[in-house]
């Protein structure tokens, strides 16, 4: 059931019912919403209605929603239903292709972030080896615990940015100039930025 019938190439059923052009019987419509002054001539207060058009011989069909309370009003009744005939596609999901010199930086700027973030006690010494094993998962769960973490490949970039985050938070240094360099700079700039603070 629906709460509301899309403007498509369609069948629809109204509290089970199909709906049947009454001049050829073809049950393929296209919905569309129809708007009615509900008090003419009166102010502007709109009653939805729907006018379904046959696809076959172009007969306008008008009909209401009678979805509404139970009789016993303990449940909703839907009473609308609608197949579409051309379901849109899926869109594809979008895959980001860093490339190496790209991907170079941010692991360099990810290693000297933890480097910094272990030099003042915020994480353990251990994290350092997962950014060279690529455990990029493990990383993230151990700068963030309890973060949710999809089943997806996680970019060294997100790694990156979990651990700026944690060098924000700390306060470890000039928030402000941090936030400057990653807004106006590519890598080498945070990643210069980062070597000053390395002890």
């Amino acid at each position: 059931m629906v709460d509301e019938l899309i403007c498509d190439a369609s069948r629809v059923w109204i509290l089970g019912q199909p709906l049947i052009c009454r001049f050829c019987a073809n049950d393929v419509f296209l919905p569309y919403h129809t708007y009615k002054n509900v008090e003419k001539p009166g102010i502007d207060v709109f009653f939805v209605d729907y006018t379904a058009i046959c696809l076959k011989c172009g007969c306008a069909t008008q009909f209401g929603d009678p979805s509404g309370p139970s009789p016993d009003g303990t449940d909703y009744i839907w009473a609308l239903e609608q197949v579409l005939l051309n379901p849109p596609e899926p869109e594809p999901p979008i895959i980001r292709t860093v490339d190496d010199k790209t991907l170079r930086a941010q692991k360099s700027c990810l290693s000297l972030a933890l480097q910094l973030l272990v030099q003042e006690g915020i994480i353990e010494n251990a994290v350092l080896p997962l950014v060279e094993e690529e455990q990029n998962e493990n990383l993230l769960h151990l700068l963030e615990p309890g973060v949710y973490v999809s089943s997806e490949e996680i970019p060294a970039e997100k790694c990156l940015v979990m651990a700026l985050s944690q060098i924000v938070k700390h306060r470890l240094l000039d928030n402000d100039k941090l936030h400057f360099i990653i807004e106006h700079e590519s890598y080498p700039g945070i990643e210069s930025f980062l070597w000053n603070h390395i002890e």
